[in-house]
C-alpha cells in the first residue's frame, strides 16, 4: 500500500462557517437544470422526489435552491445556500443525511456550481465531466499565453522534481509523463486581471540534460493552476486548458494522495471508542457517533466512514494515528 500523506480539513459544525468564493445572489436556473440531467443519468429512470423535510426542517429561508431524487438505493441532492453562503448550521444536516445512510458516497464542492451529493452503485461519477458539460467555458483564444521565451525555456526540461513546500515526493523522467506535463504547462493561459490569493501548495522543478534548475512551477491544490517563478508576480497564475489535472500526476508519479478529514463532532470531550486494531496497536476515537468523523478523497470526490476507510485498506490507521493524535488515539498492545 502506498504511503499516505494526509492533507486535513476539519469542519466544526458549531459556531463558524464554510463560506465559498461566491457572491452569486441567486442559483444559475440553466447550470442547474443541466447538472439535474446529467445527474440523473446516472440515476436512470422512475426517479421519485426527495422532499427537503426528510433532510432539513430549519433555516429553510436560507436555502435559494434544493433538489433530490431517489431510484432503488441510488440517490442525489443538491444545495445552493442564499447569497452563496454555506454556514455550517445549515449544511449540517445534508451531510448527516448522507454519512448515517451511505458507508461510502460521492460529494462535489465548487464556488460555481450547488453542492452535489450523489450515491450509486459503484461511486465513481465523474464530476470533472459533468461540470465541463454544463459550465460556460473560458474561450482559450482570448487567455493570455506564457512568454514564448519562458516555453521555450522550459520546453528543454529532461527531469520534474515534486515538492510539498520542503518535501521532496518524487522525480519525473519518463520521457512520455514529461511531454505530457509540460503540454499542459506550455499551454496554460492567463484570463484578466483578477485572481485569488490563495497561494500554491506544491513546485515542479523543470531541470534540464546538464542538471540544471530551468524553472520552478508553482502548483496550486485544485491541480488546475499553476505559475512559473522566473515570472511570478503578485497573486497572478495561469489556468490549465487541457484538462488535465496536475494532482492526478502528482498521485501517479509520488506516494502521495489527497483527501482530507471531515471532523462533524460538536463535543470533543467524548469517550473513547476502538475503531481498529491490528497486531500491535489498537485505535480509539473520542465520538459518540463515529461516523462524524468521514474522510473524503478529493480526487474521485469520495466520502466515506472513517471506520470504514481502515477496515477497507483506503488508508493505514498508524499513519493517521501519528500524524493526528487528536483524531485518532493509539495504544500498543500489551503481550500476554
Amino acid at each position: 500500500m502506498k504511503k499516505i500523506l494526509l492533507s486535513i480539513f476539519i469542519i466544526l459544525i458549531v459556531g463558524g462557517c464554510v463560506n465559498k468564493e461566491s457572491e452569486k445572489i441567486d442559483v444559475d436556473k440553466e447550470l442547474v437544470q443541466c447538472l439535474e440531467k446529467q445527474l440523473e443519468s446516472y440515476l436512470k429512470d422512475d426517479l421519485e422526489e426527495i422532499p427537503l423535510s426528510e433532510i432539513k426542517n430549519n433555516d429553510l429561508d436560507k436555502i435559494a435552491y434544493y433538489k433530490g431524487v431517489y431510484n432503488q438505493d441510488n440517490l442525489y441532492v443538491m444545495v445552493f445556500p442564499k447569497n452563496g453562503t454555506y454556514e455550517s448550521s445549515v449544511m449540517k444536516d445534508f451531510d448527516e443525511y448522507f454519512y448515517n445512510k451511505f458507508s461510502i458516497y460521492q460529494m462535489f464542492e465548487s464556488p460555481l456550481t450547488p453542492n452535489i451529493y450523489i450515491h450509486t452503485q459503484n461511486n465513481d461519477i465523474d464530476f470533472d465531466d459533468i461540470i465541463n458539460k454544463c459550465s460556460t467555458k473560458n474561450n482559450v483564444e482570448n487567455g493570455k499565453s506564457l512568454p514564448t521565451k519562458t516555453i521555450n525555456e522550459l520546453n528543454n526540461t529532461k527531469k520534474i522534481v515534486i515538492k510539498n513546500d520542503n518535501q521532496e515526493l518524487g522525480t519525473i523522467t519518463n520521457e512520455d509523463k514529461l511531454a505530457e506535463i509540460l503540454k499542459t504547462i506550455t499551454s496554460s493561459k492567463q484570463y484578466g486581471d483578477a485572481f485569488l490569493c490563495d497561494g500554491s501548495g506544491f513546485s515542479f522543478l523543470l531541470y534540464d540534460d546538464d542538471n540544471q534548475l530551468i524553472d520552478t512551477i508553482s502548483i496550486w491544490s485544485d491541480g488546475k493552476r499553476l505559475m512559473p517563478e522566473s515570472i511570478h508576480n503578485g497573486c497572478s497564475y495561469y489556468s490549465i486548458t487541457n484538462n488535465i489535472d496536475l494532482r492526478k500526476i502528482i498521485e501517479e508519479e509520488t506516494e502521495y494522495i489527497f483527501y482530507s478529514i471531515l471532523d462533524y463532532r460538536d463535543d470533543f470531550n467524548q469517550k473513547e471508542q476502538l475503531i481498529y486494531q491490528d497486531n500491535t496497536n489498537s485505535y480509539y476515537l473520542k465520538s459518540n457517533n463515529p461516523n462524524e468523523i468521514t474522510i473524503k478523497f478529493m480526487l474521485n470526490n469520495q466520502v466515506m466512514n472513517f471506520k470504514y476507510a481502515l477496515e477497507n485498506k483506503y488508508i493505514e490507521a498508524d499513519k493517521v494515528a501519528n500524524d493526528y493524535p487528536e483524531i485518532l488515539i493509539k495504544k500498543e498492545l500489551l503481550e500476554n
